[in-house]
């Protein structure tokens, strides 16, 4: 586990009593193993367990993470608003995942103090090693469906059972330590006596034995059982190779695409997995392209193995089909026969010294026997028999004559399981060969399925980067955020190509000489983009101290303690809400740098007292040289005759009127000017489309506004 964390034990979590933790224990195998869980992020796994929603996987993850670093994602972001924007950024973040495990990772990534200046710099160091690869392979459609294809490895099935071997012992030890590994997955059954092994062995294909209790007696004829020394030390892929490949087998498909991604990674020069070689990763691909999706070797992995499948599989049918075509033959032969006596023969008939079947029988006895080995040899030839096979097709036909011709059924079950037993001789070879292979790569093939899901963790940051072509922001030591090229991420994610916006509030470089004023009042045109901006400031905030790039050409970034975020009020509010309000921004009074980004907060209460009460507000945050403010409001000017600190006014403003008569806004905030409201530019479009009586009334309405 990471060090300096103090976690004892499981429920010394929030919301875990004994029958959740009894529940964390019986799933992951111990309260460590548990705890580790936790503490990884392993939102997914904790799910699986009965009773842990993801809600609560994702609080269990948090807390532990809080508690570890030391820093809550409350110490940040202090408002609702806040958290929603935060809930926004991230769920747009997450659209870039390929993976389960990247979206539930993401989740535990959330921004840090300016005082946890550490764990951001940790950060941006870890998601930088993956720009690059961002602008690379972020619209490569091969690699991502790879990626994609990656999940968390599926254990070996519990109801896995090996039903065609067993373990045979007539040794107490032996079989109590050959149950303790094998028993889970085939028989292993205690023998009494010699006779009792004999008929437990004859049930099964291949019989194991770790003693030799038995050994010294004569065996019956294909009676073959294999020998090992040690149940403690014998390799598990020799006894149970059907375990090692139905790992292999189960995530073929997730395996494969991490090979195929570790290869693309180097191709580009990032060094991905250097715990297996190139030849390494090239050995393990080609033994798993060996394993079908039942476990079993491919065909085509071993010409014995598929001539043996084959003979099994068209022994029946050919057979059929090459005793219909004899007894048509013979049929025919027979149709067509004239039986010629000889004189002799005829002297024997007539004294009764032979009998006319006799004479039959000679006949047709060399037809039966030419037909029969024609069958023999086109089984021999169709099936591929080899030398001993063919000598057990000799024994599929009687010696006495029959017509029609037809194999004995008790000989072909015989050569049905002769041939069975062949088959599952060499399949078990070849699977102990394939699984002694792969058992060399279980542990290295786990460890890379688990670095190319925490890869696509990086990388889908690096894919959202690179979509939205952010950059890293540059620290700067005094309170200030400033950028050039500015783009807000909800509008471009719902428009595409959108506006750049420039703007600046603090001691940065994009800060006019002189106007490097921490707390500004931001006014403007209905539409006109503060609600945008200052959603941006807001993403970029939150971004820079989260350690990703943020929405700018280029941004400088001071340092932000607590981030508070203050939406549009959906009206007047009444004294309870206003006064839980006003308690929000009591926290000014203390000394840590802030931000506060605050949209038409006037709405709480009426215009003339809002403006005494956000001109409060704002000499209060002046006050800190460690803060900041921004805050959109159409009272700019009454906040000013409210107050005599010196707050800059800042306005995006519309330009005038198109040739259409539409609005012109320049997005980018004009620095220490109180932009020309939206009503005086439509009655000024209104007097522009109207003559005579209805033009005077615009043009006197117009004049108001020159005042």
């Amino acid at each position: 586990m990471m060090s300096g964390q103090n976690i004892e034990g499981l429920r010394e979590l929030n919301g875990i009593g004994e029958r959740v933790a009894g529940r964390l224990v019986e799933h992951f195998g111990s309260e460590e193993a548990a705890l580790q869980a936790i503490l990884e992020g392993d939102v997914a796994s904790l799910s699986e367990v009965n009773g842990v929603s993801r809600t609560f996987a994702l609080s269990l993850a948090r807390d532990v993470r809080a508690r570890v670093e030391g820093c809550a994602i409350s110490d940040f972001l202090k408002t609702k608003e806040s958290l929603d924007l935060y809930s926004r950024l991230l769920d747009l973040i997450k659209s870039f995942a390929h993976t389960v495990h990247a979206r539930d990772k993401l989740d535990l990534f959330y921004p840090f103090p300016a005082s946890r200046m550490d764990l951001i710099q940790e950060r941006r160091a870890f998601v930088g090693e993956y720009l690059g690869l961002g602008d690379v392979l972020s619209e490569d459609k091969e690699f991502l469906n790879l990626l994609s294809s990656v999940k968390k490895l599926r254990p070996v099935p519990g109801s896995l059972r090996v039903r065609d071997r067993i373990i045979l012992s007539g040794d107490r030890k032996t079989l109590d330590e050959a149950k303790e590994r094998f028993q889970a997955f085939l028989p292993v059954q205690a023998v009494e006596s010699f006779s009792e092994f004999v008929d437990l062995a004859r049930g099964y294909s291949n019989v194991v034995v770790f003693d030799d209790t038995y050994l010294a007696f004569d065996l019956p004829e294909g009676l073959e059982p294999e020998f090992f020394q040690d149940p403690s030390k014998a390799e598990f892929w020799q006894i149970l190779p059907e375990v090692e490949l139905a790992f292999f087998a189960r995530n073929l498909d997730c395996i494969l695409a991490c090979l195929d991604i570790t290869s693309i990674l180097r191709a580009c020069g990032f060094d991905f997995f250097e715990k297996l070689s190139d030849e390494e990763l090239e050995t393990l691909k080609t033994a798993l392209l060996k394993v079908g999706d039942d476990g079993k070797p491919v065909e085509g992995f071993d010409p014995e193995l598929d001539r043996l499948e084959a003979a099994l599989q068209n022994l029946d049918p050919l057979l059929t089909s090459a005793l219909n075509e004899a007894n048509q033959r013979m049929n025919r032969t027979l149709e067509a026969s004239s039986l010629t006596l000889s004189g002799q023969e005829l002297i024997k008939l007539v004294s009764g010294g032979m009998e006319i079947k006799d004479l039959l029988a000679k006949e047709l006895h060399r037809v039966y026997t030419g037909e029969i080995e024609a069958v023999k040899e086109e089984l021999a030839e169709k099936l591929d028999f080899q030398k001993q096979e063919k000598l057990l097709l000799d024994s599929l036909f009687s010696d006495e004559i029959a017509y029609p011709l037809r194999a004995e059924q008790a000989q072909l079950q015989l050569l049905r399981q002769k041939l069975n037993m062949s088959l599952e001789k060499v399949r078990l070879a070849r699977k102990r060969e394939l699984a002694k292979v792969l058992s060399s790569f279980h542990r290295p093939v786990e460890r890379l399925v688990r670095e190319v899901l925490d890869f696509d963790l990086g990388f889908s940051i690096a894919c959202f980067a690179s979509r939205f072509r952010l950059k890293m922001p540059e620290p700067i030591s005094e309170a200030g955020i400033g950028f050039k090229g500015g783009e807000n991420l909800f509008l471009k994610d719902r428009y595409g190509e959108i506006d750049p916006v420039s703007y600046s509030v603090g001691k940065t470089r994009f800060s006019p000489e002189g106007l490097e004023n921490r707390v500004v009042l931001l006014s403007g045109v209905n539409s006109g983009g503060k609600t945008s901006l200052l959603e941006l400031l807001a993403q970029c905030v939150v971004l820079g101290h989260m350690g990703f790039p943020v929405p700018a050409k280029e941004l400088e970034l001071g340092p932000v303690e607590e981030f508070y975020h203050f939406g549009k009020s959906k009206g007047t509010l009444d004294a309870g809400a206003f006064e839980t309000t006003l308690k929000q921004f009591s926290v000014l009074s203390e000394a840590s740098g802030k931000l506060v980004l605050a949209d038409e907060l006037e709405s709480i209460t009426e215009p003339g007292a809002s403006a005494r009460i956000i001109a409060g507000i704002l000499e209060y945050l002046t006050r800190s040289e460690e803060s900041l403010g921004v805050f959109v409001s159409h009272l700019s000017e009454l906040i000013l005759e409210n107050t005599g600190t010196d707050i800059r006014v800042d306005g995006i403003e519309a330009e005038g009127l198109d040739s259409s008569l539409e609005l012109i806004v320049n997005r980018n905030p004009i620095y220490n000017r109180v932009a020309r409201s939206t009503p005086e530019l439509i009655v000024e479009r209104l007097l522009r489309k109207t003559t005579g009586k209805e033009q005077e009334f615009y043009a006197h309405l117009k004049d108001k506004f020159k005042n």
